[in-house]
């Protein structure tokens, strides 16, 4: 993944999210890291190389007690391996409701 391609899902994670910090889920070097986005150089000022891949993302593991910090470089990161976190879209389902429950 490149610096610029890092930067752009970023911004669309954060947008869909609404916060600066999201939870994100990053797959590489056949791992997969989750955890909420509490630094990056894509929010560094303009870099002279736009297509360098080189740069950090910083994920802390969410909680009340701040755990361990991991570090992420971009270029070790695959093109489709920078998400939103699964866990977090699997606490949307919807519950259904049930009509007719407890009558007689």
């Amino acid at each position: 993944m490149t610096f610029e391609q890092c930067k752009t899902t970023l911004s669309e994670i954060r947008h869909r999210q609404g916060t600066d910090y999201p939870l994100v889920q990053i797959t590489c070097s056949g791992s997969v890291v989750r955890g909420r986005l509490t630094r990056t150089d894509t929010d560094r000022p303009p870099r002279s190389n736009r297509k360098s891949p080189y740069g950090l993302l910083v994920l802390e593991q969410p909680g009340l007690v701040p755990g361990p910090l991991t570090f992420v470089q971009i270029a070790n990161i695959p093109e489709d391996g920078l998400k939103e976190d699964a866990a977090r879209e699997e606490s949307k389902v919807k519950v259904t409701k049930l009509v007719g429950v407890g009558r007689r």
